[in-house]
């Protein structure tokens, strides 16, 4: 399937036709909760799902997974303290300053937000003290960590049709993306509802997401289109909350090669959005198809 077939897709939610059936399948849960790997990533991929939830009465919440303080006594490897030199923060102000990024955005968003007990993947140690890491395969010792992350989810809890989950699809491989994905696929397992976003600003690349859908089949995963949202009316929200993270904007938008402007970012989202909302901006969710074979 192209990027433009996922709007045309029976049950999807077509940007153009917001009301009806399609309107009924967004909001139909009472409870909305986000994972965000890190501080910025539900601004910058589903932002203006989250404002549209909260317009309609709903307070979506954001659970931020890998935002825990660094270990204390744990040394920063040269990576993660050149991580820190590029985001202008030093080791005691970092994970303090980025929750302020977020809690701002999220206070424009309309949702609110909890963090998680588990720390980035530049802090557990050196298994990811590289890019070349960073962006590969996760480190068979957190083999057990997307069951950890569910279980802090209430992966245990019954499903319920009154709470739907968003995860990220993992597109750009970076490994907490991954993890939570895969954590997002035991919920789904389990019965919970899971909609899987396509992550921003990795899926900005062009072939990106094809190439995601194609390495997790090949691991026995399906999935297929389950919305396209429609954002125009919450679209300004958006952008507003993706530039409350000054500290990350030039390390996001250089992965694009865009200048951390406003007029540059804004350009940047509105184009693949228009493209995925066929000229009109929107976010696409996936569902799980099938278990994993």
């Amino acid at each position: 399937m192209s990027e433009g077939d996922a709007a045309t897709v029976p049950g999807s939610l077509d940007p153009r036709a917001p009301g009806g059936r399609d309107r009924r399948l967004l909001f139909a849960p009472r409870r909305h909760l986000i994972l965000a790997p890190h501080f910025d990533d539900a601004a910058l991929s589903l932002g203006g799902t989250a404002a549209l939830l909260a317009a309609a009465g709903l307070t979506p919440e954001i659970a931020v997974v890998f935002g825990a303080e660094p270990p204390a006594g744990d040394p920063l490897t040269p990576f993660a303290a050149a991580m820190h030199v590029r985001w202008g923060l030093d080791r005691g102000a970092v994970v303090r300053a980025r929750r302020a990024e977020e809690d701002a955005a999220a206070a424009l968003l309309g949702a609110t937000v909890r963090v998680l007990p588990f720390p980035d993947a530049i802090y557990r140690g050196d298994r990811y003290a590289s890019e070349a890491a960073l962006f590969g395969t996760p480190a068979a010792d957190e083999a057990d960590l997307p069951g950890d992350v569910a279980a802090a989810l209430g992966a245990g809890d019954s499903p319920t049709a009154d709470r739907r989950v968003y995860a990220p699809l993992g597109v750009g491989s970076h490994v907490d993306h991954q993890q939570v994905f895969a954590a997002g696929l035991a919920l789904s397992s389990l019965g919970q509802d899971v909609w899987f976003y396509e992550d921003l600003p990795y899926a900005g690349r062009r072939d990106a997401l094809a190439s995601r859908l194609t390495a997790v089949a090949a691991q026995g995963v399906s999935l297929a289109p389950a919305a396209t949202v429609g954002v125009v009316s919450t679209w300004d929200r958006k952008i507003g909350a993706v530039l409350t993270y000054p500290s990350q904007l030039e390390a996001v938008f250089s992965y694009l090669g865009v200048r951390p402007e406003r007029d540059a970012i804004e350009r940047t989202l509105r184009g693949y959005a228009e493209a995925v909302g066929g000229g009109v901006p929107a976010e696409r969710f996936w569902l799980l198809a099938s278990p994993r074979g």
